[in-house]
């Protein structure tokens, strides 16, 4: 995963702040803008040597994005002296220039708009393919951003022709200036979590890198993407009753059940032994989806077993309700289901 980095809408301070705090996460590569509007040029001149020198002592990779007009005002010799690692060269070249500056220095292609034929004059002019990327928008105005089939569909296309794909998911810290509505590259994501949106793009989109598009992660996200980084699906919920069980990692059963995932370990003899050895009947209300459940005596050999639930199930007797997936959550339930997944706990306030 890569991060972005805007340099008027935050103090350098916290610009590495950040930088330094995900690169610890495993981030590895940042994105920065040296076309807004809004911004003075001078300043993000000053601010980019900044940022690149941090990157640099980091060993994070440092890819700018610009259009003709603003290469024209920074200039390219700027640029290759500055210390950023790449390019993403936006709007306003020709075919010759970037297949010249490919020889260079990583390029980036805005990915929803390359076509065969520009890929074709590309490669008619010597392009080094191995140092091009294709990578998308991010979309700040909402109903702006891409479908998910489309996306995918090109996405294939490029992967096929051997360049790596890139996209934006949204953050949930601090929002981007000018709209404040999150940055993303697919419309769905811009409401739905960080961990989420990651979670698609990297298992369904063939997407090959993912960036935050917004300036910051908000804790819990974090906290989410790092137990991620050890095989774990975390899951947020609100916790009703007290279990001896929720701090722990579980795994789906192998032998996935179409109607829940079923914890293997919450019945295991060492899970006993830091439970109550038995659970009485409480709270055997009805289970929506994404009800977490632990088996009562009444169920007899089945007792300690904890569930989630996929589908709307009915009450049952055997049964205690314990807490819910929160409702923002429920859609990362499609990932847990495959059998062997491992997954854990959160709690919410």
């Amino acid at each position: 995963m890569g991060i972005s980095i805007y340099a008027a809408d935050r103090t350098l301070e916290d610009n590495i702040s950040y930088m330094k705090e995900m690169k610890q996460a495993g981030c590895t590569e940042i994105f920065t803008s040296l076309h807004m509007p809004e911004d003075d040029v001078n300043f993000l001149k000053l601010r980019l040597l900044d940022i690149a020198g941090a990157a640099k002592e980091l060993g994070m990779e440092l890819v700018a994005d610009i259009s003709g007009k603003a290469l024209k005002e920074i200039s390219f010799p700027f640029l290759m002296e500055s210390g950023i690692t790449g390019l993403r060269m936006d709007f306003g070249f020709s075919a010759s220039e970037i297949a010249a500056w490919s020889h260079q220095m990583k390029i980036a292609l805005n990915a929803s708009t390359l076509t065969p034929e520009f890929l074709a004059a590309l490669q008619a002019q010597h392009i080094l393919l191995e140092n091009v990327e294709a990578w998308h928008n991010y979309y700040p105005r909402p109903e702006t951003g891409l479908d998910k089939e489309t996306f995918i569909a090109k996405n294939q296309w490029l992967q096929a022709k051997g360049i790596t794909t890139m996209a934006f998911i949204p953050g949930d810290g601090l929002k981007r200036k000018p709209l404040f509505e999150s940055l993303p590259t697919l419309e769905k994501h811009r409401k739905q979590s960080s961990f989420l949106a990651y979670l698609e793009m990297q298992k369904d989109c063939a997407v090959d890198k993912i960036f935050v598009g917004d300036l910051t992660l908000s804790e819990c996200s974090k906290r989410q993407f790092q137990c991620f980084t050890e095989g774990i699906i975390p899951l947020r919920v609100a916790k009703e009753l007290p279990y001896a069980l929720w701090d722990r990692v579980h795994r789906n059963r192998l032998d996935a059940a179409r109607d829940v995932i079923r914890s293997e370990t919450a019945r295991t003899d060492e899970n006993r032994f830091v439970m109550t050895r038995s659970i009485v009947p409480l709270q055997t209300n009805e289970r929506p989806t994404g009800t977490i459940t632990v088996d009562n005596y009444l169920y007899g050999r089945y007792e300690h077993e904890l569930q989630i639930t996929l589908t709307d199930l009915p009450a049952h007797k055997g049964v205690n309700v314990i807490g819910h997936v929160v409702e923002e959550d429920i859609p990362l339930l499609d990932y847990v289901k495959i059998g062997g997944s491992r997954f854990s706990f959160t709690t919410v306030s």
